[in-house]
């Protein structure tokens, strides 16, 4: 039995978060769905966290045990080819039997975007705030330290 590591980009619009859910699509259960298909046993996949419905990340960890032979380093590309093209894993690798990703040390970054203009613009509307009103700089930049 080996280890992988996987980390994985999507763009969550379409998804219920990362986390199983009975009755909606998550991004585990595609993952799940897909590896098994792939490595033809069943497959969990533990992610570092999750997220709310929605969510899109550029790199969450997540593992997953398997007797596969393919090389760690190559699963990347025969997941992907079943997944759809708002997943994609970026990385694959074999890792400790103990590696956890939710036990390692790690960091999440969050990142909001605000369209400041005085006309929306339809172009990355998904994945911005769109505020035509003027804003007060001093009062997002004390909002902004943590």
């Amino acid at each position: 039995m080996r280890r992988i590591m996987i980390r994985v980009a999507y763009d969550g619009t379409a998804y219920h978060g990362w986390q199983l859910q009975d009755g909606q699509v998550s991004i585990e259960s595609v993952l799940n769905e897909a590896i098994s298909h792939l490595l033809k046993e069943e497959i969990s996949v533990i992610g570092a966290s999750r997220t709310d419905s929605g969510v899109h990340s550029l790199g969450t960890a997540a593992v997953f045990d398997t007797n596969t032979r393919i090389p760690a380093e190559k699963l990347k590309y025969a997941i992907n080819q079943g997944l759809p093209e708002d997943i994609r894993v970026i990385e694959s690798r074999e890792v400790r039997p103990d590696f956890h990703p939710r036990k390692c040390v790690s960091h999440k970054t969050y990142e909001y975007v605000i369209c400041n203009a005085p006309v929306y613009q339809p172009v990355g509307r998904l994945y911005r705030y769109f505020y035509h009103y003027p804003l007060d700089e001093k009062k997002m930049a004390e909002a902004a330290v943590p």
